[in-house]
């Protein structure tokens, strides 16, 4: 099986020999690719609706993996028993759904290893809950794919806080400094904070010369950061 850009960076976080569940695994080809590559002994694909549940179900039938992929439905880490795998994916979901899901199910990480989270949107939302529930982030990758420039968040057990708080929004400058795509990401950033002004430029108010402030200095601080890079 051939996965998608996003998806293949995701697999390439997973260690070999891991027992994994991948949380709203669609078409189940995440595991579907790891079992085949014998990269994971086993795995658990979870989907909470029908139509997908049925599809990841058909896949995995197509590939012959039944014994060594099991497709559960249930709201996300309902799925899972206490201390059956030592690894978890999440992807293609918003920072704060996958904080709730995380929240929700908090109970069955006992045992995982390495959570690999592929955040849509709100990655700052989770890597603070990372770090106030007990995980590291050990590291951080950029992929563009298609077009659109997608995150990949790799935590593991330990304590770690961040002094500096613009790594909560951007990501850590330690972890993602020689990525190359991080220039691009934060000139998405400077984008969207121009974006944000331009809406801006005619406010009056209080609130809105506050919001100006606070803008003109995040933009401040994200061009030191592109200065540090090169």
């Amino acid at each position: 099986m051939k996965l998608s850009g996003r998806l293949q960076k995701v697999a390439d976080w997973v260690p070999d020999g891991s027992v994994m569940a991948d949380i709203g695994s669609d078409h189940a080809y995440l595991p579907v690719f790891l079992v085949e590559a014998n990269r994971v002994i086993r795995a658990v694909a979870g989907e909470l609706n029908q139509g997908p549940f049925e599809s990841a179900k058909r896949t995995v039938q197509e590939y012959g993996f039944a014994e060594r992929i099991e497709v559960r439905k249930g709201n996300g880490l309902q799925v899972l028993h206490k201390n059956e795998v030592n690894l978890i994916t999440v992807c293609g979901m918003g920072g704060g759904t996958i904080v709730e899901i995380l929240s929700a199910g908090e109970e069955k990480l006992a045992g995982v290893q390495r959570l690999v989270l592929q955040p849509m949107a709100d990655s700052d939302r989770l890597r603070h809950w990372l770090h106030q529930h007990g995980w590291k982030i050990a590291a951080e990758e950029l992929v563009a794919d298609d077009g659109i420039l997608y995150e990949i968040v790799v935590a593991e057990p330990g304590a770690e806080q961040y002094d500096d708080p613009l790594w909560y929004e951007i990501g850590s400058l330690q972890l993602l400094q020689n990525d190359p795509l991080f220039g691009q990401k934060l000139q998405n950033e400077l984008d969207k904070i121009d974006r944000a002004l331009e809406n801006l430029q005619y406010g009056k108010g209080e609130t809105a010369i506050q919001k100006k402030e606070a803008f003109l200095e995040r933009r401040k601080r994200i061009e030191e950061v592109m200065r540090q890079c090169k």
